[in-house]
């Protein structure tokens, strides 16, 4: 975690304890809208990251149509984006920085689980490589 960190503050020029949350926040977010097993991968890689990241509670899915609940996951996961923005805004970062340090996060998974990885987890939410500064 603390290479990710450096490389953050270097590229961004952000405060550490502001990279570290932002780390937080991103892998959150990831851990809950991004294929299972990518972002799985890509947190383990990280030392420390699992840390970060506070248990989410299940929730209980009730049966219903396919195509629906893909909808829903859908708008569910644009919602996300715009929550993540605005608490990425709310420590005080700026476009520039949200997409900086989405950059060093995907560079540092490229290194660590492979580009082809990272492409599955940025392609499995819609928006989410232009935020990050990979569109």
């Amino acid at each position: 975690m603390e290479e990710l960190i450096q490389r953050i503050t270097a590229a961004t020029g952000i405060d550490d304890s502001v990279a570290r949350q932002a780390v937080g926040l991103i892998l959150g977010f990831l851990k809950k809208h991004a294929p299972e097993g990518a972002i799985g991968d890509l947190i383990n890689s990280i030392p420390a990251a699992t840390k970060r990241l506070r248990k989410r509670r299940r929730r209980r899915r009730r049966p219903d149509g396919r195509a629906r609940r893909h909808a829903r996951r859908s708008r569910r996961r644009r919602r996300g984006m715009m929550a993540l923005a605005g608490q990425l805004k709310e420590k005080g970062l700026d476009m520039d920085q949200i997409k900086g340090v989405g950059q060093q996060i995907f560079e540092y998974g490229g290194e660590q689980i492979g580009p082809d990885r990272v492409r599955e987890i940025a392609q499995g939410i819609p928006g989410l490589a232009q935020m990050m500064g990979k569109g």
